[in-house]
């Protein structure tokens, strides 16, 4: 009986660190996402900076 316990308690453990290793690679794979989408966003404010700029320079030339 004991040994039946101690077993149940090992397949359990071996659950629980599949899904941490799990966890940590999904934790991982949205860390890199994260990364490349804050990389687009600087991108894109850069090009609407550019765009914007250029608009100021065509309404300061309308009389």
């Amino acid at each position: 009986m004991d040994l039946e316990i101690v077993l149940r308690l090992e397949s359990r453990v071996d659950r629980l660190i599949e899904l941490k290793d799990s966890l940590e690679a999904e934790c991982q794979r949205l860390r890199e996402e994260n990364k490349d989408l804050l990389a687009e966003r600087s991108r894109v404010r850069s090009e609407l900076d550019r765009i914007i700029g250029k608009l100021d320079e065509v309404g300061e030339e309308v009389p």
